[in-house]
């Protein structure tokens, strides 16, 4: 909402603090600035990444701890792969179904509401990293976890990793909603397919 500034002058003479706008680019330098988000730099990419991701607290350790479970099972090798072919730019798709399918990005049916899932389905067990968008073209991960301790869709697990990732959020980006979007092209702008050709 643009206020005029006759409006916004009676306001401060009159003593009262206007709350005022911050773009999501200057709330994610703030975070960046306090070590609470890291951007992730793929290594094996010539050039700019076309595409944003941020790493969380948990996230980040469980990215770095090589002990972690996700890194055991799945390998970081593979993680890596997935959220460079995020940042890189390349093609991702979604089967555009609600149902689990085919996929490399997908948004999980709440709630929680805006939870998405970025699918690593090399090697057998498959990994999840879990996030949220900020803007299009901007993914903030949360957590990543293997798919067998995930389980069936539904399971407790699955509700409990999407309540983290949103707790995770809200602890990061207070009072500021996540993107939200109807279709796969309002959150990558690029290179995408709302379904498998």
């Amino acid at each position: 909402m643009v206020r005029s500034k006759r409006n916004w002058r009676y306001k401060r003479r009159s003593g009262i603090r206007e709350l005022t706008y911050m773009s999501i680019t200057t709330i994610i330098r703030s975070l960046e600035n306090q070590g609470l988000l890291l951007r992730y730099v793929p290594v094996r990419i010539t050039g700019r990444a076309k595409r944003c991701l941020f790493m969380s607290p948990n996230m980040l350790s469980a990215y770095s701890n090589p002990n972690s479970a996700v890194n055991l099972l799945t390998g970081r090798g593979h993680i890596d792969a997935a959220l460079t072919l995020w940042s890189a730019g390349d093609h991702i798709y979604d089967d555009g179904k609600l149902k689990a399918g085919p996929g490399f990005l997908k948004r999980l049916s709440g709630p929680p509401p805006e939870v998405w899932e970025i699918k690593v389905t090399n090697p057998t067990p498959q990994s999840r990293v879990f996030g949220r968008f900020c803007e299009p073209d901007t993914f903030v991960a949360t957590g990543m976890f293997t798919r067998p301790f995930l389980g069936r869709k539904g399971s407790a697990n699955w509700h409990s990793a999407m309540n983290q990732c949103v707790d995770e959020w809200s602890s990061l980006f207070v009072n500021h909603p996540p993107h939200v979007g109807s279709r796969l092209a309002e959150y990558v702008t690029e290179n995408r397919d709302d379904f498998i050709l």
